[in-house]
């Protein structure tokens, strides 16, 4: 038992090393996007990618808050989520945003 609550507690580790990991991507392919979008000389067609642009870091930052709070809740219940995938998925957060 001793073993296996070692190894769950690596695994959780090395998945939030992932997610930060993942979150560094996520603005590096921003930035990328965000030299495209230079190119564009419209500016009603660019302010309209801009809005769209905030409510998409909006939306991802609530998905965010929503994926934590649950994973919190099940993982201070005492419920024995590491044995149950989808309860294991949720609380080491293992499919990304």
């Amino acid at each position: 038992m001793e073993k296996l609550t070692k190894v769950e507690a690596e695994h959780v580790i090395v998945a939030r090393k992932n997610a930060d990991l993942a979150t560094q991507m996520i603005a590096l392919t921003d930035e990328a996007n965000t030299q495209k979008k230079e190119d564009i000389k419209d500016p009603s067609v660019r302010a309209q990618l801009d809005e769209l642009e905030e409510a998409l870091k909006a939306s991802r930052q609530r998905w965010r808050i929503m994926k934590g709070t649950a994973s919190a809740v099940v993982a201070g219940s005492g419920i024995d989520w590491s044995r149950d995938a989808a309860l294991r998925e949720l609380v080491l957060d293992t499919e990304g945003d």
